[in-house]
């Protein structure tokens, strides 16, 4: 697996096999995809019988994630402790 630190500059990127990052394109209601060529909303998405398959709007049929084109979010592995905002 490559992992690429997004902080890093091209000539910096450095290959780990294990990491704190990783990418993966998340599909959720409003999200606009790639399908054949056309950029389409996600209306929603259905998990059944351990398949995974995504509608979009305006069309009857669902789509199966692997035909659709997204640009991958980045999380991290890493705990970061929130800020206590409030008071008690």
């Amino acid at each position: 697996m490559l992992v690429i630190n997004p902080g890093q500059a091209d000539g910096q990127q450095a290959a780990t096999t294990r990491g704190h990052t990783f990418q993966m394109p998340v599909f959720k209601p409003g999200v606009r995809v790639m399908h054949a060529g056309r950029s389409e909303t996600v209306s929603h998405v259905v998990l059944r019988r351990r398949e995974m398959v995504v509608h979009l709007v305006g069309r009857d049929d669902p789509v199966k994630p692997e035909r659709l084109t997204l640009t991958p979010t980045i999380f991290t592995t890493e705990r970061r402790p929130e800020v206590l905002n409030w008071f008690l």
